[in-house]
């Protein structure tokens, strides 16, 4: 059977962070098709369940940020407008990419990165359903980072894992994803219900001590660490033990380098644009 890391020999490959959320709306179809376009290797997009149980791409908990939740009527009574408490039916009306007009988060738009043709498509984004994501991905064959975001306080919470991997299943997409969460024990509860699907630890402010036998003795495929937090040493060492690295978020080509030179898979990026065609070192 093949593994989600057979395709991925050597180092140098670029993810999408939340699709090519630099020049789209993050965890929004567009994105991903964007990342798919600019030559990007596989995408990262985070997953998160309504309160009916249907699994979709979003990244905060609340709704805030990245819809127009807070000038709509129909969900006043809905403060803070927690993800988790909506159902798919009233995510389904929220827009998911006008905020990224009128914020221009990465001065993509004032750039001219991001065409006036574009503004409609933007304008009609909605948040997506993990099922088709994964569908569109198995078709067009373009690897997903599933990053398990913590239900902990919601329905989901012991739930979502053996619910992603039921999907997998069902869509036909279980070499194609790998998951990762800050939720370690996301990454057990994988592991405990399907020893082949990959996973990756998530870890930000500081590393677990004795890592590499923490990373050992939780199953893990690769380990995923902030940037900000690594050096070439721990890379090499890592992979040196049969434990990939790959790294958040890196948006310069002279630190993706960096990090390709000591042995990452892969570095997952805002500007996959600037990054992809870098050439992979076997």
């Amino acid at each position: 059977m093949s593994h989600f890391f057979d395709r991925f020999s050597g180092t140098g490959y670029i993810c999408a962070h939340r699709g090519a959320r630099s020049i789209a709306p993050e965890n929004t179809l567009m994105a991903l098709k964007k990342a798919r376009d600019c030559g990007a290797d596989l995408w990262e997009t985070d997953v998160r369940a309504t309160t009916d149980g249907e699994l979709v791409l979003f990244h905060d908990r609340t709704l805030v940020r990245t819809t127009d939740v807070m000038t709509r009527s129909e969900f006043s009574a809905q403060r803070p407008w927690n993800l988790s408490e909506c159902t798919f039916a009233e995510l389904k009306n929220l827009a998911a990419g006008s905020w990224f007009l009128q914020s221009d988060p990465f001065g993509t738009i004032a750039a001219g990165d991001v065409t006036k043709d574009d503004f409609p498509i933007i304008r009609a984004q909605r948040i997506p359903a993990l099922q088709d994501v994964l569908k569109y991905c198995r078709h067009y064959d373009f690897p997903v980072n599933l990053e398990i975001k913590d239900q902990t306080g919601t329905a989901a919470a012991e739930t979502i894992v053996g619910q992603i991997l039921d999907l997998l299943k069902t869509t036909g997409t279980e070499q194609l994803v790998l998951l990762s969460s800050f939720n370690h024990d996301y990454l057990r509860q994988a592991k405990q219900l399907n020893p082949t699907i990959a996973t990756a630890a998530l870890a930000e402010n500081s590393h677990p001590e004795n890592l590499l036998d923490y990373l050992r003795d939780m199953g893990v495929d690769a380990y995923h660490p902030d940037q900000l937090i690594t050096d070439s040493q721990l890379v090499r060492r890592l992979t040196a033990s049969g434990v990939r690295v790959n790294l958040w978020v890196v948006n310069d080509l002279d630190r993706a380098r960096y990090f390709f030179k000591a042995g990452a898979t892969f570095i997952c990026t805002d500007w996959p644009q600037r990054m992809s065609g870098s050439g992979h070192s076997p």
